[in-house]
């Protein structure tokens, strides 16, 4: 059997509960490799499980940190939350010590770079045996790996950079890890459902999650992936489903304690809501019309130009008979469109995320011919006017792709107002 299979099957025994069976697997690793660093520190925390809390908490605080001087942020977490059930104290130290090993100001953080490799080897005479004599000795071995590690000296290692969280403050970083839960998933279990509300981001920490959209694979995520940014930002629906492709450890991130964290450290809003802005725009940025005939130094060029501005559910963004401020680009949400006409708001279309309005004002210089409105809570990118005329000269294909959006959509508006609108008995007929 691999060493990476047997991690996977005494992750899969520890997360339907089997404690015995999964430290077996994780004591054999241990028992012939002081390397392996994540089996360590969970045998800790299967000791921990079955009833030694008190002797396996030092383990698991100078596992967490040797995990985070690995470049294994968020394994290290995670680790920092299973000490937290035995030892909140210690995990509150070991927190702040990973804050300033991953925080802005760390020396120690490079820009870019995966976390080095696990290492595995096989498992030994721990697999078979008395429990009590397997516990013991797991016991033993994880108190020779504390010390071994405590007394471990040399030149340190950069760190990776990780997305959002090493651009927060030590003091923020280490603040956001009480707010974090560890969620432990057998192989197959799902996670989050395409429509339901979104309320938490995720942090892949072990395994590999499977993301699908209308039953088709989308992607992969593996340790440090994050998903689910959008509910940062918004509520709404789960764009796709995600499950467990095989034993998975995720830290979550409710929105709601992310918000009371944020009224009371500002600076960490600012964080967070610029990491989800910029990761709502590279995926703009490869599906819109408007950004994808640009190559990638021109398509930033273009979008430093943009402010971003969130409407609530309900709130105007544009009335009918205004002159456009500039051009707006749907970043994440739906707007609403509608005309007045004989008294009564005609519905025209629902724009969703990629889609551009204010174009025909801006283009042909006159009064917006329709309302638009968030039809939820949505984001925009907004392009002033001014910036739009100083500039869109160095970007011949916008300028194309706004003209002929302005064209087309006023040919379309214009039809659909010659058509006569249905009365409630003819839609009822025409049910039948």
């Amino acid at each position: 059997m691999s060493n990476e299979l047997l991690l996977e099957q005494a992750d899969a025994a520890y997360a339907a509960g089997n404690l015995e069976t999964a430290l077996r697997a994780y004591a054999g690793l241990i028992e012939k490799d002081d390397e392996n660093v994540y089996a360590w520190y969970r045998t800790a925390v299967a000791l921990s499980r079955l009833g030694d809390a008190e002797s396996a908490a030092p383990s698991i605080e100078e596992a967490a940190l040797a995990l985070a001087e690995g470049g294994q942020l968020p394994l290290a977490l995670a680790a920092l939350k299973d000490l937290e059930r035995v030892d909140p104290q210690a995990s509150l130290r070991a927190a702040t010590r990973v804050a300033e090993l991953y925080g802005v100001g760390s020396t120690r953080v490079a820009r870019r770079g995966p976390p080095p490799p696990r290492s595995v080897v096989s498992a030994g005479r721990a697999m078979v045996g008395d429990l009590r004599v397997v516990r013991e000795m797991a016991a033993d071995r994880c108190e020779d790996l504390r010390a071994l590690y405590s007394s471990k000296d040399g030149e340190p290692e950069h760190l990776p950079y990780h997305p959002l969280l090493s651009d927060l403050k030590p003091d923020d970083l280490a603040s956001l890890v009480p707010l974090m839960e560890l969620r432990i998933y057998g192989a197959g279990e799902s996670v989050v459902e395409q429509g339901e509300e979104g309320t938490s981001l995720f942090i892949v920490s072990r395994g590999v999650a499977a993301v699908k959209r209308d039953d088709v694979h989308l992607a992969y995520l593996r340790s440090g992936a994050f998903f689910g940014e959008m509910a940062l930002l918004t509520r709404q629906p789960r764009s796709a489903s995600v499950a467990a492709h095989e034993p998975l450890a995720l830290i979550e991130m409710g929105r709601d304690a992310l918000e009371d964290l944020a009224r009371r450290k500002p600076e960490v809003a600012a964080v967070l809501a610029d990491y989800t802005r910029q990761r709502l725009v590279r995926s703009l940025m490869a599906t819109s019309p408007l950004f994808q005939p640009l190559d990638p130094p021109r398509r930033e060029a273009l979008l430093e130009m943009f402010e971003s501005r969130v409407y609530e559910s309900g709130q105007l963004v544009l009335s009918e008979g205004d002159v456009a401020e500039g051009l707006y680009v749907v970043l994440s949400g739906a707007v609403r469109v509608t005309k007045q006409e004989g008294g009564e708001s005609l519905a025209l279309a629902v724009l969703e995320a990629g889609e551009v309005f204010g174009e025909i004002s801006l283009i042909q210089r006159r009064e917006a011919t329709a309302t638009v409105s968030a039809d939820v809570k949505t984001v925009v990118l907004f392009l002033p006017r001014d910036a739009f005329n100083a500039h869109v000269g160095q970007f011949p294909e916008v300028l194309v792709h706004v003209f002929k959006l302005a064209t087309e959509r006023e040919q379309e508006n214009s039809e659909l107002m010659r058509v006569e609108p249905l009365a409630l008995d003819d839609v009822e007929n025409l049910l039948i």
